[in-house]
């Protein structure tokens, strides 16, 4: 239900009692917001229970230190007290200062004396790109733009006293190492390391480096760890004065002196450069019926530590330029958020019968409104009955790329409704923090009718246009328009029911165009998905990642139009037993492929049971092309009971400005502009002599082994070459027998490929190395065995002797692409000997990609192999 009665007791004054007006301005006897509110407590502690309006005239009210309002500063259900713009002024509460005394320096540069440490700034209302190195895309603030690649983890014993290698410290590229060794130690220590990590990010300091092995410790340790959820890490480095090559860019010494690269036709003599002192502006604890009308909240500062920050997905670590606790009908209506660092609102604890209404909240740092705690609550401290409606959230992730529009943690009984939310590197709308199936208060809320469009950017992962986790029974995600979500290695879903995700609501909504699929299920119960428009996933349709054995979801009347080959995503795995529902559903590939529900078609998937009175059938939509999915008078889906929803009733209400505002926000070269980053060309080159003596780190690397005596370890027993090797020890007993194995990941598709290594054997060692293709059905390339002291190559039945406690050369080499022709060659190098070379060796004809390589050990006794001097390249 909507709570439009109780917020209008908001604006009810009682007829019996005097209204009071307090006008605040530089002319008037009360001068700034923190004398009005002084003013106000005076007043409610002489006795006045009825209205009292604060009136503020026009101007910038500049707070040093954040307003708190207490309990004594509440109003009455029938005499509120409200802060507002008098009629036609222009009110802002500020905390940055301007920046004046701009003068031309050297290289292009202009500069200017401050005072204080910042780490913001904005120009003429644009925030400015702290010097980056790679630059960002166009001038964009936040993590859109060029990035280096980490090569791998960092070793056990790369530096002294790591406690969790994977999370402490990780290995650079030679060039990208050398551009942080070239500063000094107090530059060192001021930059920061933005790691893309999957679903967020962790911001870093430097701790200490290692140049043998090009490793870089940071300091503290990071929340997930490095090289392991993403191959080939993405990171930037900001913050010195050597990156300051860019217009748009700006640096502070610390010595005080700001300085800036103005942008093309940029006048410093006219600009007005604002800089943020204060972190928050507004904190309310234990307040009543109080209203801010009219006012922009701006400039708020965030200041990163000696560790950095580290976070989890939705910036949940971060806070808000307004914060309220154990507060009850506080109220925000046609106000403006601008130029915040962190989330511009928080409902945190305790907070209910409150809302946002009609406000524009943009250049965020972090995201727009967030509601409820990431603590579990009890019955007391619940946040519930909070309303967002009609607002306008733009430009958010600023500074912490993984934060929400809307994160709704643990909240019930909210709504978000007619909102335009656009623009940020994560999701739109989140709701829920309970990862399962256990209890979770997020229930019950209402996510109506909300524009939500442009995200990801190609920056992040893991992601949906709506977000939903936990047990959420009640809530609703129906009538909204979602589309363009863009995502960097997987995981840019339009409707997405994450982990434990149970009864919720789906329906009258229209998805279209998602990098990935745009509905995905993760797991989760009794899930209702009905009525909506999917269209145009990139990659695939609709989305099934865990098979469970209770009522999944019930996927029913949706039409689902797509130009690709791919309707389901995941394998018949996902796709095997129904315990979910389909039926009724109408299908199409504007591209004229057929409609396949993997390997079979529609009739065949419901000779399984599945999708009973579905068809394959053009939906009839206006102009799909051009993304008008309104649906002619004709259209088989509408005979069939289809109730659609209508996109142009999502988003902002009024056909005003308001809605020219919500609507000017467009992006033609999204896709574009989105395309992830290019991994760097997959190749290893080690001799395993900065590895500590442990388990192996190799880039995009799978490690098998049973802790039932076998092993996969870097060791410094024995080498080819330097003082350590790779050894797999097997062992008796072992189920599956292929343990241990070591598997790399290259995915080469083209060109000439060449796998080489030294490798010694022992007596009774058994072991191959063996090249694959993608997927379960896989082709195989070049593959060579180690069994009872020969080296085999069983198709051509080469068979060459390999004595035991003897080091030999490896070379496989073999052709991807057009000249690709199902052979291989074969280099085989003993102690003391010639080149031995075997060509034309022969393997699968179909075999084009090198998705897997494997290093399998099928002995069945304790006996072990060691690998040195590991190259995998492509040319």
């Amino acid at each position: 239900m909507r709570f439009v009665s109780a917020l209008a007791f908001l604006l009810s004054v009682s007829p019996a009692l005097a209204e009071v007006v307090i006008s605040v301005g530089s002319s008037e006897a009360v001068k700034t917001p923190l004398e009005a509110v002084q003013k106000v407590r005076e007043l409610r502690a002489g006795g006045e229970k009825g209205t009292v309006r604060v009136e503020f005239s026009s101007g910038e009210f500049f707070l040093a230190e954040p307003l708190k309002l207490e309990a004594a500063d509440s109003g009455l259900e029938m005499g509120p007290t409200i802060y507002q713009a008098a009629k036609d002024a222009k009110v802002t509460f500020t905390g940055g200062k301007k920046v004046a005394g701009w003068k031309e320096a050297k290289d292009g540069l202009w500069q200017a004396k401050v005072e204080g440490k910042f780490e913001q700034m904005w120009i003429n209302g644009r925030r400015a790109v702290r010097a980056r190195t790679p630059n960002a895309m166009d001038n964009r603030p936040g993590a859109v733009g060029g990035y280096f690649n980490a090569k791998s983890q960092a070793s056990t014993d790369m530096f002294k006293d790591l406690k969790k290698p994977s999370h402490e410290a990780f290995v650079a590229r030679p060039a990208d190492y050398a551009l942080l060794k070239a500063l000094t130690a107090d530059e060192r220590a001021d930059v920061l390391l933005t790691v893309m990590q999957t679903w967020t990010v962790g911001q870093c300091r430097i701790q200490e480096m290692n140049d043998a092995a090009n490793g870089i410790r940071i300091v503290g340790t990071a929340l997930y760890p490095f090289v392991q959820f993403e191959p080939d890490q993405r990171w930037y480095v900001e913050n010195f004065r050597a990156a300051l090559d860019a217009p748009g860019e700006w640096f502070l010494t610390r010595d005080g002196d700001l300085l800036y690269k103005p942008l093309p036709g940029e006048d410093m003599t006219k600009v007005e450069v604002v800089v943020p002192v204060t972190e928050k502006l507004l904190l309310m604890d234990g307040v009543q019926h109080v209203s801010f009308e009219g006012i922009t909240f701006a400039h708020t500062q965030f200041q990163y530590g000696p560790a950095g920050h580290h976070d989890r997905q939705a910036a949940a670590g971060t806070g808000a330029a307004i914060e309220v606790d154990r507060s009850q009908h506080i109220r925000f209506h046609d106000c403006e958020f601008k130029h915040i660092s962190n989330y511009a609102l928080w409902f945190r604890t305790a907070c209910a019968l409150s809302s946002v209404t009609h406000s524009y909240l943009h250049d965020l740092g972090s995201g727009g409104v967030r509601i409820g705690d990431t603590k579990m609550p009890d019955d007391a401290t619940l946040t519930h009955h909070i309303v967002v409606d009609d607002c306008i959230i733009h430009g958010g992730g600023r500074l912490f790329p993984s934060a929400c529009g809307i994160f709704l943690a643990h909240a019930a009984d909210c709504e978000v409704t007619h909102c335009d939310i656009g623009d940020l590197y994560y999701t739109g709308i989140s709701a829920g923090w309970v990862w399962g199936y256990k209890h979770s208060p997020a229930k019950r809320n209402r996510l109506d009718f909300n524009h939500i469009h442009h995200l990801g950017w190609g920056v992040l992962s893991d992601m949906g246009g709506f977000y939903g986790l936990g047990r959420s029974e009640g809530t609703t995600v129906s009538h909204n328009h979602v589309h363009d979500v863009g995502s960097y290695r997987y995981g840019g879903w339009g409707l997405y029911t994450d982990e434990g995700s149970t009864g919720v609501t789906m329906m009258h909504n229209v998805v279209h165009d998602t990098s990935e699929s745009t509905f995905h299920q993760h797991y989760g119960k009794w899930n209702q998905v009905s009525h909506n428009v999917f269209a145009y996933g990139r990659k695939a349709q609709i989305q099934r990642s865990r098979p469970e054995t209770h009522a999944s979801f019930a996927y029913e009347n949706n039409v689902v139009i797509y130009e690709g080959e791919k309707l389901l995503d995941g394998s018949n795995y996902n796709w095997g037993p129904g315990t979910y529902e389909m039926r009724n559903n109408v299908y199409w590939n504007s591209a004229g492929l057929p409609v396949m529900f993997h390997d079979t078609d529609l009739a065949g998937w419901q000779a399984k049971g599945h999708d009973e009175g579905s068809i394959v059938a053009d939906p009839l939509f206006v102009d799909a092309a051009k993304r008008n999915f309104r649906l002619k008078k004709e259209s088989p889906a509408l005979k069939m009971g289809f109730i659609p929803g209508d996109a142009n009733k999502a988003g902002v209400l009024g056909d005003g400005d308001w809605r020219k505002l919500a609507t000017a926000l467009s992006f033609p070269d999204f896709w574009e502009k989105s395309k992830p980053w290019p991994m760097p060309a997959y190749e290893v080159d080690e001799t395993f002599e900065h590895m500590g003596l442990s388990f192996p780190i190799l880039p995009r690397q799978e490690i098998h082994w049973q802790n039932k005596g076998d092993s996969v370890y870097v060791v410094d027993d024995q080498a080819a070459s330097g003082k350590r090797s790779l050894k797999i020890t097997d062992a008796p007993g072992l189920d599956p027998s292929w343990d241990p194995h070591l598997v790399l990941k290259p995915g080469y598709q083209s060109g000439k490929v060449t796998v080489a290594f030294q490798v010694r054997t022992e007596k009774g060692s058994k072991f191959f190395v063996e090249c694959r293709g993608p997927g379960s059905a896989y082709q195989t390339g070049p593959s060579v065995a180690f069994d009872s002291g020969y080296i085999l190559e069983k198709r051509s039945k080469t068979k060459l002797a390999l004595p035991p406690d003897t080091w030999a050369k490896i070379e496989m080499t073999a052709t991807l692409g057009a000249e690709n022709k199902g052979q291989w060659t074969l280099k085989v190098t003993l102690p003391g000997q010639p080149v031995q070379e075997f060509a034309n060796l022969p393997c699968d004809a179909e075999w084009n990609e090198l998705a897997w390589l494997g290093f399998v050990s099928s002995a069945k006794e304790k006996v072990a192999f060691w690998l040195d001097d590991l190259k995998v390249k492509v040319e």
